[in-house]
């Protein structure tokens, strides 16, 4: 499990969690915590136990489930159709997990075994109640609100999300930072080759195909520019170094382990190309129609003309002296030294290396 689903998971689960405990002491407050079954004992707090734990176990399952399983399905689904889907698949789970809560409770007030002829009347009871249609009525709006908030941290990027609600780049702030540019080889060719169309179903395949590789090893998707695409790394928070070139070999090895799909489909193998540099860069917000993330600098310049040079040195990797220099595990890789190399629109000449698998 990758640590963006690790994160999701649990916002998921603790989201769950607080509004079963909300709406359990919102119902007992309403009944000035008296139990709504005529001789029945009750007691608050073991109540509000029961449904915390059977909360927080459903929770975890569902959301593993949906994270790991349904929310990978449902990838290429339009926004509307998933948000319909999960919010159908949630509102079933938690009508099974309300069930048991509701069950356990009244066992618990009743004093009987789980199926007393009184304990499974009540449940059935309460089930068609109108009560149970309003509580069911606020689990699929919270449920909507959870799963949005999800899909709108996915449209601005893994962190992004927060750091605008918090305003961290309301004012222009330096970061450093490493920035690949991920490009299509023989993209020209490609498109006449496939047309317009078909040359779009296979960008968003390769895309697609991206996305397991940009959470493994913790990048940030800064941009898709075309068949580009532009990948970070925040440097400052110490990530593993060698992720730069982790994830160029990683993702290169997932579209081979896919050549038969692609050759299927397309009649080709797609192969990418990338430039990758690092430093300091301003980070700050732009725009106020379309809100968007922007960084600023000469790093982002410079590696989209390393990886510029890509044909030129027939290489599919190069990277600037700096990355070089952060890079930890020498032995799984080739730094090849291509020269010192005057990059346009530079006034000074930079050291290029190429990166190979060893």
């Amino acid at each position: 499990m990758t640590k963006p689903d690790f994160r999701k998971i649990t916002f998921l689960v603790c989201f769950w969690v607080l509004a079963a405990v909300f709406i359990t002491t919102y119902d007992a407050a309403t009944l000035r915590f008296q139990s709504p079954l005529e001789g029945a004992s009750y007691n608050f707090f073991r109540s509000l136990a029961t449904v915390f734990l059977t909360a927080l176990v459903g929770s975890i399952v569902v959301a593993s489930f949906e994270i790991l399983f349904l929310a990978r399905k449902l990838r290429k689904r339009s926004l509307g159709f998933k948000l319909g889907a999960k919010t159908l698949f949630y509102l079933a789970s938690m009508l099974v997990f309300i069930s048991m809560a509701i069950w356990g409770i009244t066992c618990l007030e009743m004093k009987e075994a789980p199926f007393h002829p009184k304990v499974t009347g009540i449940v059935w009871q309460y089930i068609f109640s109108l009560k149970f249609m309003v509580n069911m009525a606020y689990w699929g709006i919270s449920i909507l609100f959870a799963l949005f908030v999800l899909q709108a941290s996915e449209k601005f990027g893994q962190g992004v999300l927060i750091n605008f609600l918090l305003g961290k780049y309301h004012r222009p702030k330096e970061e450093h930072r490493a920035f690949m540019f991920l490009d299509l080889k023989s993209s020209t060719t490609y498109a006449e080759q496939l047309g317009h169309l078909r040359y779009s179903e296979l960008i968003q395949d390769c895309f697609f195909d991206l996305t397991d590789i940009v959470t493994t090893y913790e990048a940030q998707v800064y941009q898709y520019v075309g068949d580009e695409v532009v990948l970070t790394w925040d440097i400052g928070k110490k990530k593993k170094q060698d992720n730069y070139l982790d994830a160029f070999f990683a993702y290169d090895q997932k579209i081979k382990g896919k050549s038969t799909y692609y050759m299927e489909k397309y009649g080709l193998v797609p192969e990418f190309k990338a430039g990758v540099n690092c430093g300091l860069v301003t980070a700050a917000e732009v725009g106020e129609i379309k809100k968007e993330l922007a960084y600023h600098g000469d790093v982002l310049n410079t590696a989209a003309r390393i990886q510029g040079q890509c044909n030129a040195y027939n290489s599919r990797l190069l990277i600037s002296e700096q990355v070089k220099t952060l890079i930890q595990n020498t032995r799984k890789y080739a730094l090849d030294f291509k020269g010192n190399i005057l990059l346009k629109g530079k006034l000074a000449s930079i050291n290029l290396f190429e990166a190979r698998l060893l």
